[in-house]
């Protein structure tokens, strides 16, 4: 359960624009370089038509099927969802290794957010909300917001577009699947499932096939009655598209409106007073590698007068198109009384349209010139909704990268929450709900805001650990904090103790956070596309971390770089090609060729995705490329030989040297094809000579990430799936999924906190988590650093909270040891540091005079190790 607490704006130094860019690449005809493809398969082919929220040439959703679908360039929908369903059944079953079921422990943030697409409100009992996310499930409060479960965590796809409830009994609920805003290549569904106990259990309804359900309607007095909007499998033409009716409760379902293979239906409306009465509104959306399509002459309204049995296309005033994405709302007192929002192929606002006799005649709205100046950043498809007050018809809103509003019926409109640079409320509005005259709900990209004053002054109701996370990071001198980057919210770090606290540290897309391992003042922060910053003072001052990065080279979106285990000083990074630097603000020269195919089906198909050092040998450094390339390196004598013979022609996601044998590595795939059951994890024993595959009995899933748990002669292995994490204790032969508590979820980085012992998981949906590694039996342990011999905790400190002066007692420190003792905020920055040796009684008095009020966290170190710490609270 998580409870929410206040929440402050973020500060505006933080802040990195969403800039929208046109697609505008063609790429090249299928050639073979440097290796056999094994499969002859059409270059994808990118259009012009829609511009992404992002401005680089790869965004965060369409980032995550690229790099699943190569080589076949169009993802395979049924062989990912099989392999999800397959977990998703296996993960209610225990396994036979002891301490696998112990709990996974979210660490956080819970204040940062993501992506809220549906509210609903219980119409009885306003303290009952549900809430779905784009990835993250349906999350439920009833006390209004002040605490939060999480209701549909069992069930294998966690998109959800829509949450409705039974107008007869609102204990009923419906959830519809599948993310409908298509953002690039959304995450899927499986159709509707109910719930008859407010979400305690769950019985599926059908309509996997059509995997985005963007919108339910029920029938006021009859529940069997149920209609379904759907978009389909966006990946592909298919007439699985269209509106949905059941009239026995989801056994069968008809389609009653199919409009084409490339249109499906993103609203529906019902009448209040005549449930035979539905409007609909189309979209023409396709999105793949060959095709992008998200807008065309089908963005229109229909309208039934018979319960689906017959059809009309509205006129009257609507325009004939082409257009993107519509939007529908009706009046709750007046039938004949509706509002559209219409987005035109420039992917801003189009107009808003009125009807006052049931959609015969339309009148155009006028607009401000803030609406028709940027209102929808030119992505106006991820938008597309509109609202009329259940309490006021006269009180319209729309969404967009900002909420407008009008009080006179659309004559006249003002942007009613604070400009999105504030960070009050986070940017991009996707749904509404409406719980009296004056108090209403707001879902934005960065969770769930309240009005409590109809509408002009907001604040956020949830704290929900729902981020989605690329990479995570340790680091020694803050060994009890957690560290990573996140799609759209940048860099940030702390712990559960502090879970809705956690500090905005750096914006963009946050990537890869990197920690010198003996000077705290030194490490370094990545957004998205390898542009790397460093900075020396602790994080007052970050400079540029790509300088000598050619600007023509072609980067990952995540853009690998480590710093070398034998000497801090030395940095590795890839684009197309190694480059390495030495020195504390990175100046990079390449020192290899071209390790990929080069560009034969686009640029973002010929990058390096992963490399690794040895830790036995600083001369030795694997690399691995989206293209399916891997390869050995001798840094020092710039020599490369590539070791891919042997393994499967896909992206590869991780490639780890053994902590333990030098002439050992692992190597980690993505990818799905039906009926394809090549083994994703593979080993060698010879320096990449020959392969074995160790996938053993692993759900097929793409692999994202491998750590091998120092100590056990690499017969204790993780790997980081497209749905959790499952380890091994004996090279690979049996695997099981490890902890409890962890849905299915994709989970992209492990790290390892050697000082708390815990396993650390970057989720794309549930923040970070962590698993305790003490809790798994498998005899010798790994060693833990414990200056005099004790075991941690071994750090106190009285009173707690302080105001004048704190006693830090440094339990059974073994004497004559040099310690330095560390205070730092919340940003991770060392704000204070004293060194100490022969510490009398091994106490320490800490004058906390000199700190403004606030949480700190005071830790030790003895030896360059960090080994123990404490969160402490200055107030006055």
């Amino acid at each position: 359960m998580f409870q929410r607490q206040s929440r402050k704006a973020f500060p505006a130094s933080y802040i990195f624009i969403l800039a929208a860019a046109v697609l505008a690449l063609l790429f090249f005809a299928l050639k073979n370089l440097n290796k056999n493809k094994t499969e002859n398969t059409p270059a994808p082919v990118e259009q012009t038509e829609e511009k992404e929220k992002n401005e680089d040439g790869l965004r965060p959703a369409e980032w995550f099927f690229a790099v699943r679908e190569y080589p076949n360039f169009r993802p395979d929908v049924d062989a990912y969802a099989q392999a999800i369903e397959q977990v998703a059944t296996a993960a209610q079953q225990r396994g036979a290794y002891p301490g696998f079921s112990a709990p996974w422990t979210v660490q956080g943030p819970a204040n940062i957010g993501a992506r809220v697409n549906t509210i609903k409100v219980h119409p009885t009992n306003p303290n009952i909300i549900y809430i779905g996310y784009s990835h993250g499930g349906v999350w439920k409060t009833t006390d209004g917001g002040a605490n939060w479960l999480p209701i549909f965590d069992k069930q294998p796809f966690l998109a959800i577009s829509d949450i409705e409830l039974d107008p007869q009994n609102p204990n009923i609920v419906y959830v519809g699947t599948g993310d409908l805003n298509i953002s690039g290549y959304p995450f899927i569904g499986d159709g509707i499932w109910k719930s008859p106990d407010g979400g305690q259990t769950w019985q599926h309804l059908g309509l996997e096939k059509q995997r985005i359900v963007a919108k339910i309607a029920i029938h006021p007095t009859n529940a069997n009655i149920i209609y379904a909007a759907t978009m389909g499998l966006p990946f592909e033409r298919n007439n699985d598209r269209g509106l949905y009716k059941t009239t026995n409760g989801g056994q069968s379902w008809q389609q009653i409106l199919f409009v084409s293979d490339s249109t499906g239906i993103i609203d529906l409306e019902m009448s209040a007073d005549n449930p035979e009465v539905l409007y609909a509104a189309g979209w023409d959306r396709i999105r793949n590698n060959q095709e992008s399509t998200v807008s065309g002459m089908n963005a229109r309204v229909w309208k039934t007068t018979n319960g689906g049995q017959n059809w009309t296309k509205l006129a009257g005033g609507l325009p004939e198109g082409p257009n993107s994405r519509v939007g529908l709302s009706i009046s709750a007192g007046d039938s004949d009384y509706l509002v559209s929002v219409i987005v035109d192929t420039t992917l801003d606002i189009q107009g808003m349209y009125k009807t006052t006799d049931g959609g015969a005649n339309w009148s155009a709205l006028p607009l401000d010139d803030g609406l028709e100046l940027g209102f929808m950043g030119g992505f106006g498809w991820y938008f597309g909704k509109i609202y009329i007050n259940p309490f006021d018809p006269n009180d319209i809103f729309v969404c967009g990268v900002e909420l407008w509003r009008s009080t006179d019926g659309g004559q006249t409109w003002f942007q009613t929450t604070p400009p999105w640079w504030l960070y009050e409320v986070h940017a991009d509005m996707h749904d509404m709900a409406f719980i009296d005259a004056n108090t209403c709900l707001l879902a934005t990209d960065g969770g769930l805001y309240k009005s409590s004053d109809n509408g002009f002054l907001w604040e956020k109701i949830e704290n929900i650990p729902t981020s989605q996370f690329y990479r995570v990071a340790y680091n020694p001198f803050a060994p009890d904090w957690y560290y990573g980057g996140m799609q759209d919210n940048g860099t940030s770090g702390g712990n559960a103790d502090i879970i809705t606290e956690w500090p905005r540290l750096y914006g963009g897309d946050g990537f890869q956070a990197v920690f010198h391992p003996t000077d705290p003042n030194i490490f370094y922060f990545e957004t998205q596309n390898g542009n790397i910053a460093g900075t020396t003072d602790g994080g007052s001052f970050f400079e540029s971390g790509d300088n000598g990065i050619e600007f023509s080279d072609r980067r990952h979106w995540d853009m690998q770089y480590i710093m070398s285990s034998h000497n801090p000083d030395i940095m590795y990074t890839g684009t197309y090609r190694i480059y390495q630097s030495f020195g504390h603000l990175p100046f990079w020269t390449p020192i290899s060729e071209d390790l990929t195919d080069g560009v034969i089906f686009g640029p973002r198909y010929h990058t390096i995705s992963t490399l690794h050092e040895s830790p036995l040998n600083d001369d030795l450094l694997y690399v691995g490329t989206t293209d399916g390339n891997v390869w050995r390196g001798n840094p020092s004598l710039f020599s490369w030989t590539n070791i891919t013979a042997g393994l499967p022609d896909r992206y590869v996601s991780s490639v780890k040297a053994s902590p333990t044998l030098s002439e050992r590595v692992f190597v980690a795939h993505t990818g799905y094809k039906s009926n394809d059951f090549t083994p994703h994890l593979h080993r060698s024993d010879n320096q990449g000579q020959t392969w074995t595959p160790i996938a053993g009995d692993l759900p097929n899933l793409a692999i994202n990430d491998i750590f091998i748990l120092p100590g056990h002669q690499d017969s204790v292995l993780f790997v980081a799936t497209d749905g959790g994490i499952y380890g091994t204790l004996d090279g690979g032969q049996h695997w099981e999924r490890l902890g409890s508590g962890m849905p299915i979820v994709p989970v992209y980085d492990l790290e390892m906190n050697p000082v708390q012992r815990t396993l650390i998981a970057g989720t794309y949906a549930r923040s970070i988590m962590t698993f305790p590694l003490d809790s798994l039996q498998i005899g010798d342990n790994v060693s833990t650093y414990n200056p005099g011999g004790i075991r941690p905790p071994a750090l106190a400190l009285t009173p707690n909270p302080v105001s004048v002066q704190a006693k830090l007692t440094l339990k059974n420190l073994a004497p004559k040891h040099l310690t330095e003792v560390f205070i730092a905020d919340l940003s991770g920055r060392i704000v204070w540091q004293q060194q100490f040796k022969n510490i009398e009684k091994q106490e320490v008095l800490l004058d906390m005079q000199q700190f403004a009020p606030g949480v700190y966290v005071v830790f030790a170190r003895t030896q360059g190790k960090v080994w123990g710490q404490q969160k402490c609270v200055v107030a006055r």
